[in-house]
């Protein structure tokens, strides 16, 4: 089959197989069912509990010319349980999980074609069996449904971008030709919500997912072959391609295109399918080193400190106050962003900020510190300065302004996660695309963006309350996001407005407070001044209180675009958050997960006039019986925390 043909299959939804009976694999559970058409074509459809939810949907890769899964009968096929404990070096939801699927494996004379099924999903992937180097042209990756669904894209127009935008809500016909979706997409399919993505993304471009009828077909960015500057010196894009994707050994495992399947939105939450999909790290590499936590962060407030007896700005005397704040405050980083370095030479320091005299006094008080980077100083630096940043005991960096994902850019992660292993150094991407399961082999990838965060708030009205309850359950699957929230200035829509040296939040103080429950990242900003956390220290003490990793999370109820309520445990204590949309509401939360006995909740919510003034909070501690319901009650745009402990 031609490209162009398997294009017009993709798109029409057409059907070339005839009538063969499909090779089925199904779920643990039994409940998600993968039908492989495999009569010369490959084709794929899903069910779950009988219900069609993804109509027969073509898969194909064009290697050197030809077209893997095209005119070729398989030569074996074998089909697998799996089940085993998988243990996390970096806990995102819980300590452990369960590793459980069935799988369906096709094998041709130079590839493979690998199924799998799990309880909250299903995936494939090709793999490669012979040595040779050639192009992957182009891979056909199709997902036909029978409707004209309701979905949730985040839609650019250009294969660059920042990986930030609101999310469109629309059904998938009327959704733009022109554009095409980051992953992940959501499709609300009749009684189910189905996300759609990739995982294991390694030596190959990141997918976006283009509208074309009741489908959405794959698109994959060409290998660059002319780069050039963009936003002055700040980014480089892609201003020529090959007509490839990659031109590597094809004796390898290609990414996994993943459905997740869930019968409503709470349960992605979870879900921790994109990592289990992804490598493990190689067996003899020590990560024990790694310590989540939160960081101060000197750029979201313009490092505007007042009441102090120096000037604050990019300077030692200030970073200096910083160290002394966290540590006085039991938080576990600095991270001091642009301006410590000149603008392209990580080698070449500010001689205002003091580098190495700032990670002894750092390291001194039990403090780390985090240093900001230009991607493209990192690529030409890389090995002279991780060398010198381990050196002078810097513990994390942060990497920023990438805004690819093709072949050449997905290559850099890796070189950088590698290279900051050999030193011990942490790395948070900005400027990113979303999570593909590279944390699993290099846990010491703690968070990336690929979201709107607080930082919206400098400049825009983005960063809606509709927003913050919408990407928990679609970017915040995919792995760990740098919202970076703490705001202490907080309004309502009418009242909001920017202010780049002095910022403010949308939704409630509570409502931000609930941020660090509710949106997972091991390694956790605490974005607001030092001098708001002074005037605020209520609500301080509760955002100092909440771990940044956790040993199990619960689910406990949410709508998309409408609210959601999570709980977490750290130790012996239940931490939950809950964040509220536009529409105030009140919801009651059964409180036997905890166990049996008395418990004593220490409640940080909205006040009784949080409606109109987001500041507004109360603090209150509430006694409950065994198993008792607790009532929660959150306003426009609000939001609760709980940190609850058993009474021995």
């Amino acid at each position: 089959m031609k490209p162009l043909l398997i294009f017009l299959v993709c798109c029409l939804g057409l059907s070339l197989t005839g009538i063969s009976q499909p090779i089925q694999v199904n779920s643990p559970d039994g409940k998600n069912v993968i039908e492989v058409y495999a009569d010369n074509e490959l084709y794929y459809s899903v069910k779950r509990n009988g219900d069609l939810i993804l109509s027969k949907s073509p898969l194909a890769m064009n290697v050197g010319g030809k077209v893997w899964g095209n005119n070729m009968k398989y030569k074996k096929i074998r089909e697998e349980g799996f089940n085993e404990k998988v243990d996390f070096i970096v806990p995102r939801k819980y300590k452990t999980t369960q590793n459980n699927y069935n799988k369906l494996t096709l094998t041709y004379k130079e590839y493979k074609v690998e199924f799998r099924a799990y309880n909250d999903g299903i995936a494939y992937r090709f793999i490669g069996t012979k040595d040779k180097i050639k192009p992957v042209i182009d891979e056909t990756i199709c997902y036909n449904f029978s409707e004209n669904y309701k979905t949730y894209t985040l839609l650019t127009n250009k294969l660059q971008n920042w990986y930030e935008e609101n999310y469109t809500i629309k059904e998938l016909e009327s959704l733009p030709r022109d554009s095409f979706s980051i992953t992940p997409v959501m499709v609300e399919a009749d009684k189910y919500k189905l996300l759609l993505a990739e995982a294991n993304l390694v030596n190959y471009p990141g997918m976006y997912l283009q509208a074309s009828g009741t489908s959405f077909k794959g698109i994959l960015p060409k290998y660059p072959t002319k780069e050039d500057w963009f936003d002055g010196d700040n980014k480089i894009y892609a201003t020529e391609r090959e007509g490839f994707l990659v031109n590597s050994t094809t004796k390898r495992n290609y990414p996994w295109r993943v459905m997740g399947i869930f019968d409503n939105e709470i349960h992605i939450i979870s879900s921790e399918l994109i990592y289990l999909l992804s490598d493990e790290k190689a067996g003899d590499i020590d990560y024990s080193w790694i310590k989540p936590g939160k960081a101060l962060w000197d750029w979201w407030n313009d490092r505007n400190i007042y009441n102090v007896s120096f000037i604050s700005g990019i300077n030692t005397g200030t970073y200096k106050y910083l160290i002394d704040y966290a540590s006085e405050h039991g938080l576990e980083y600095v991270l001091i962003d642009e301006g410590w370095s000149e603008r392209n030479d990580l080698m070449k320091l500010n001689p205002d900020v003091d580098i190495p005299f700032l990670s002894g006094y750092a390291k001194s008080k039990d403090v780390g510190l985090m240093l900001w980077a230009k991607w493209i100083n990192v690529d030409k630096q890389m090995d002279i300065a991780f060398a010198q940043f381990e050196e002078w005991g810097i513990k994390g960096i942060k990497i920023d302004f990438m805004d690819r994902n093709d072949t050449k850019m997905v290559n850099f992660y890796h070189r950088v996660a590698q290279k900051a292993t050999e030193h011990k150094l942490l790395v948070n991407f900005h400027g990113s695309y979303p999570n593909k399961g590279m944390r699993r082999k290099y846990p010491n990838v703690m968070t990336r963006e690929g979201v709107i965060g607080l930082e919206y708030n400098k400049w825009s009205k983005k960063a809606t309350v509709t927003h913050d309850v919408i990407i928990p359950y679609l970017r915040m699957w995919l792995g760990p996001m740098d919202y970076t929230p703490g705001a202490m200035l907080n309004a309502h829509p009418e009242t909001f407005y920017f202010n780049q040296h002095e910022p403010m939040s949308q939704g409630t103080r509570s409502h931000q407070l609930a941020m660090y429950v509710v949106y997972e990242s091991p390694l956790q900003m605490v974005s607001d001044s030092p001098s708001k956390y002074d005037e605020n220290p209520e609500s301080f003490e509760f955002i100092k209180e909440t771990p940044a990793v956790w040993d199990e999370t619960i689910p406990i109820a949410g709508e998309i675009g409408e609210y959601i309520v999570v709980a977490r445990k750290s130790g012996d204590k239940w931490f939950v958050g809950a964040i509220n949309g536009e529409t105030p509401r009140d919801i009651e939360i059964d409180l036997s997960f905890t166990g049996n006995g008395e418990k004593v909740i220490k409640v940080h919510s909205d006040g009784v006039n949080a409606f109109q003034q987001a500041k507004d909070f109360e603090i209150s501690t509430v006694t409950v019986d065994n198993n008792h319901k607790v009532k929660i009650g959150m306003a426009r745009g609000g939001g609760y925390v709980g940190i609850i402990e058993n009474l021995k």
